[in-house]
């Protein structure tokens, strides 16, 4: 792991003990992002893009890391400051998704 600006940064092979997890939460956002694209919640497809991605992200860190115990049992545990910063990501990126009406983000009509 490298460290930059922010105080961490991973790269892919950095995220390979936890590959299932990081595999399961990018997908899921892949998949959010898609859907709110062709289901526009919001004005501009950016936002609902995002607004799906986001949204996803949470509830995909929580399906990961039951994957990611079943597939590799321990690796949680033996690397739980990335699993712990990955999950504060996720949840503030689907707070954020949450409270996107509440910053005057004009919905589809």
């Amino acid at each position: 792991m490298k460290e930059s600006q922010f105080g961490f940064s991973y790269s892919w092979r950095d995220l390979e003990p936890i590959r299932a997890l990081s595999v399961v939460v990018l997908g899921a956002q892949v998949l959010g992002a898609a859907l709110g694209f062709l289901l526009p919640r919001f004005s501009h497809w950016f936002e609902s893009m995002w607004f799906g991605g986001a949204l996803a992200t949470f509830p995909a860190f929580l399906l990961g890391m039951f994957i990611q115990d079943r597939w590799k049992p321990g690796s949680l545990k033996e690397h739980k400051v990335m699993v712990l910063r990955l999950g504060l990501i996720a949840a503030l990126l689907s707070l954020f998704a949450i409270a996107m009406p509440l910053f005057g983000f004009e919905r589809a009509a």
